[in-house]
């Protein structure tokens, strides 16, 4: 499929500021942007995920991977809505709460969900005692939609009736009678009588979404311009998807990141990981039905960490940290291999096992018998040495932690301090036993006490094995991603893109291109890191299939880089800009033109950057203080995150025509 060079613009739907959607932008507001953007040369107009994420405001945290987001239903659109507010006081009330938000210069995400919950629920039970509007919403189209998303949706209704009747708590946490139901006990709860009214709520939210959504996208595609999906490839585990179909998901770890320089012990993610052979089985048709959901509105698609396609980094369910963690799928070494190289059966327990010394124990109690008292517990002595192996019943970290050490009369502080211990020697083993009699290296091998006993043979030995056994894992995760992909993009006619950023596998660049999967280039990220200065790369350089960006939702915007990362702004003039340095020091709208200006000559066949670093343009619109700009800052969690809304209103930037000729002035550039 060949992909025309495009420019476009990435936003948070709910960020849109409109005339008719004063406090949250909405599904209808799509239109009145896409034709700003049209104006402005703009062809594509990428959207953060707009799918159900309930109480947690961040996009990428979904109670579902098929439903819309109620929040953006637009109720004004909704033609119960007129008589609910005539005949319903306490209805009114509520919305005129909602209009007060309207000039709030972040939206208010709780409050806002939380109001129009209350609001469209009145709308809804204000039309079922209707007649003739029940017939109206409710006739063949209503019915239609709903027999044609049976298979997640009913689910889904179901699940958040239940979310309901437990304050909105995990399911994990919810009685054994509403967890772990068949397909059949689900969908006996769906025609049960008694629930019936809340069910039906849930999935005529989603109609209306549907009914709104559809219709802004057909308006958009007739304006020439494609709209672009954001698709987290995890899922909460607070998910309908997990709770009501567990065999997509590996119950025994989470998905995660491995140890490096930044995260000495790996990052845990939380979020289940996909049971890829299990899904191989039908043909991945899960996978299919979502993206053939999302291909109802959209033009294009972006899978978030494209890497899980290939591999995740599985992190032992009960475990805090991520060091402990394993490539899934994996490629193992034997213990005959192992034996074969001169690892006896001793040798192989002595990687395989901590071996805990008493010494730490008593350097922390100051009581020898104490230490010993403390370790038994948690292990079995190795003969009469001061050598300590973990009992056979402690599965992981949590198990550990399940232990209370109040009984040895030890103070709080030294109590952590012990626990925190055995956790480390819990991670302190060289080869991690996948199964019994394979194996694979600890992610922080080399930091483990039985790595720095052996000798140099020994180390080289291993390292070999390491290294043959690391070129058998890349061959199998690309096999693992062509399964996918052949299944899965030839599935719609969506345009693929992939966030492939910090992740090296070396099967992925061929695999993708093989596929025609667009990946991601962020300008300041694309340098030439081993060599001296660490050079930008060349626009010329990038790969065509590439969707090239200036920032993205969790990274500073343009303007805040320029003021606060001053070396790689620096390194970014002298590659891109030329003339003295000294010039590029403060940001304005006219340093901006410039570096967007450069950008456009990428390769990359998509330009398209975030609407805050297009709005620089103008230094009418810059916020006093560049950080209120952001979208979103990773690893912290508040009302500030995922909330931003653009500052002036769509009406006021399609009037707005020195920014629009800037824009479109950049897009043709690059689209040329």
């Amino acid at each position: 499929m060949e992909i025309k060079k495009s420019t476009g613009v990435v936003v948070p739907l709910g960020g849109l500021r409109t005339e008719t959607s004063g406090f949250i932008g909405e599904y209808t507001s799509l239109p009145e942007f896409a034709e700003f953007c049209k104006m402005a040369g703009l062809s594509i107009i990428q959207l953060l995920p707009v799918l159900d994420t309930g109480t947690h405001s961040s996009p990428y945290s979904s109670l579902s991977a098929f439903a819309l987001h109620p929040i953006f239903i637009n109720m004004e659109d909704i033609p119960g809505f007129e008589r609910c507010m005539s005949h319903n006081p306490s209805c009114r009330a509520e919305y005129d709460k909602l209009k007060e938000l309207s000039a709030a210069p972040r939206f208010d995400y709780e409050k806002i969900r939380t109001l129009k919950e209350s609001i469209l629920r009145s709308i809804y039970f204000s039309m079922m005692n209707t007649d003739e509007s029940s017939i109206r919403e409710y006739g063949p189209g209503y019915s239609l939609f709903v027999e044609q998303n049976a298979e997640w949706l009913k689910p889904y209704c179901v699940f958040k009736n239940l979310k309901d009747k437990y304050n909105q708590a995990s399911w994990k946490e919810w009685s054994r009678e509403d967890v772990g139901l068949s397909g059949e006990e689900i969908l006996g709860r769906w025609y049960d009588e008694r629930l019936k009214d809340n069910h039906r709520f849930y999935a005529w939210e989603q109609y209306c979404a549907h009914i709104q959504l559809s219709g802004a996208a057909e308006k958009v595609r007739a304006m020439g311009v494609k709209l672009k999906c954001d698709l987290p490839i995890l899922l909460n585990d607070d998910s309908c998807d997990v709770w009501a179909t567990p065999s997509l998901f590996s119950q025994k770890c989470r998905a995660g990141s491995p140890p490096d320089g930044d995260n000495p012990k790996g990052q845990n993610w939380g979020f289940p990981v996909y049971d890829w052979a299990a899904q191989e089985k039908d043909g991945f048709s899960w996978w299919k039905m979502r993206l053939s959901q999302a291909a109802r509105y959209f033009d294009a698609y972006r899978l978030d960490h494209i890497p899980g396609f290939f591999r995740f980094w599985g992190v032992p369910e009960g475990d805090r940290t991520a060091e402990f963690g394993i490539h899934l799928p994996y490629s193992s070494i034997s213990a005959a291999t192992l034996e074969k190289y001169g690892f006896s059966k001793e040798r192989i327990r002595w990687l395989k096992e901590p071996h805990i010394s008493t010494e730490d124990f008593f350097r922390r109690t100051g009581d020898f018998d104490k230490a010993h008292a403390i370790l038994s517990v948690f292990c079995e002595r190795i003969g009469y040495e001061e050598l300590w192996l973990f009992k056979r019943d402690f599965k992981s970290e949590l198990d550990i932690r399940a232990v209370s050490l109040s009984g040895f009369g030890l103070d709080e502080q030294i109590q952590r301090e012990l626990t925190e211990l055995l956790c480390a020697w819990w991670h302190n083993r060289t080869l991690i036993e996948v199964k019994k009699g394979l194996f694979v290296p600890n992610a922080k091998f080399s930091d483990t006490r039985a790595w720095n006993s052996l000798d140099q043979g020994e180390k080289d030995a291993l390292l070999s094995l390491f290294r043959e056994n690391a070129e058998k894992e890349e061959l199998k995760w690309g096999k693992q991603a062509e399964t996918i992909f052949s299944a899965l993009i030839p599935s719609t006619k969506m345009v693929p893109c992939g966030e492939d950023l910090g992740v090296v596998i070396k099967e992925m660049p061929r695999v993708m291109e093989k596929f025609g999967i667009l990946g991601l280039k962020v300008i300041r990220w694309c340098r030439k890191w081993s060599e001296p200065g660490q050079p930008y790369e060349k626009f010329a350089d990038y790969r065509k299939l590439s969707l090239v960006t200036t920032s993205v939702h969790d990274s500073s915007t343009l303007r805040q880089w320029w003021e606060t990362e001053k070396d790689s702004v620096g390194a970014f003039c002298r590659s891109f800009l030329g003339g003295d340095e000294d010039c590029w020091k403060s940001f304005d709208s006219v340093i901006a033109e410039k570096v967007l200006s450069a950008c456009a000559s990428t390769r990359g066949v998509w330009l398209v950057n975030p609407l805050q670093d297009w709005l620089y343009l103008d230094d009418s619109l810059y916020l006093p203080d560049s950080s209120a700009e952001r979208v979103n800052i990773p690893g912290t969690v508040s009302e500030f995150n995922w909330t931003w809304r653009m500052p002036v209103t769509v009406s006021a930037l399609r009037s707005n025509e020195s920014l629009v000729g800037k824009i479109r002035s950049i897009a043709e550039s690059h689209d040329k």
